[in-house]
């Protein structure tokens, strides 16, 4: 079920339901029917929340099994297993935040936004 879907991912990536909505741009309670299964999102807030949690809306709707971001390789690089199963972990909450704002751009803005941190990034090493 959709409800279930949507509580069980946005738990797994340890969010709550206010910085869903805030990247959704919808106010909590709007997103809270959603996973109470009292309101269903339309398809375009379906593909934000497929892009935030970086699955397929197939996933989401449980017609797909496969999850791509637990897919792995028969043997996991070196960097997954310094940073466990779960890297998102490491994360602090304004990086997830920042993730899933990045996220749901289009691709002429990721790109923008890419650069745009780089050069910011520059001026800070610049100065220090």
């Amino acid at each position: 079920m959709l409800s279930d879907k949507l509580r069980e991912i946005r738990k797994e990536h340890k969010l709550t339901q206010q910085n869903i909505a805030d990247v959704l741009g919808i106010d909590r309670t709007t997103y809270t029917v959603y996973e109470l299964g009292t309101t269903t999102p339309s398809p375009a807030t379906l593909v934000k929340l497929s892009q935030i949690y970086n699955v397929t809306v197939g996933y989401l709707l449980d017609v797909e099994d496969n999850r791509p971001e637990l897919i792995r390789e028969p043997q996991e690089s070196k960097a997954a297993s310094v940073l466990g199963s779960d890297p998102l972990a490491l994360l602090k909450k304004d990086e997830k935040e920042l993730l899933m704002y990045f996220r749901v751009l289009p691709p002429e803005k990721k790109t923008e936004v890419t650069q745009k941190l780089r050069d910011l990034a520059q001026n800070c090493k610049d100065k220090v």
